[in-house]
């Protein structure tokens, strides 16, 4: 269910990321700038703006930018919903800012 949603969004998980309790997801569309400076950015945005935790890549040992952790374990499906609700309507409102910003 995750898995669809996220990749409904363009969020792709990463083959590697094959744990039972987290996966890696890959959001370079999402950065700012391609570096770990845009990295905090976004998510400090998820944190404060979106209201999810989610590990930024660079806390993992991540050796690219554009890495996101997403934890899953112990989680009800009427959460991961939710949660899905919520990045879904921030990637979207970061797609409308930017075709804004092109127009400009």
């Amino acid at each position: 269910m995750l898995v669809f949603g996220l990749k409904a969004i363009g969020i792709r998980r990463l083959k590697k990321s094959n744990a039972g309790l987290f996966w890696l997801i890959d959001m370079r569309f999402l950065l700012s700038s391609d570096t770990f400076e845009g990295e905090m950015k976004l998510w400090k945005k998820i944190i404060y703006e979106v209201g999810l935790n989610i590990s930024q890549g660079s806390s993992c040992h991540c050796t690219e930018p554009d890495r996101f952790r997403i934890y899953f374990a112990n989680t009800s499906e009427d959460t991961l919903k939710f949660s899905r609700q919520r990045i879904t309507k921030f990637v979207e409102s970061i797609g409308r800012q930017k075709v804004f910003e092109n127009k400009l």
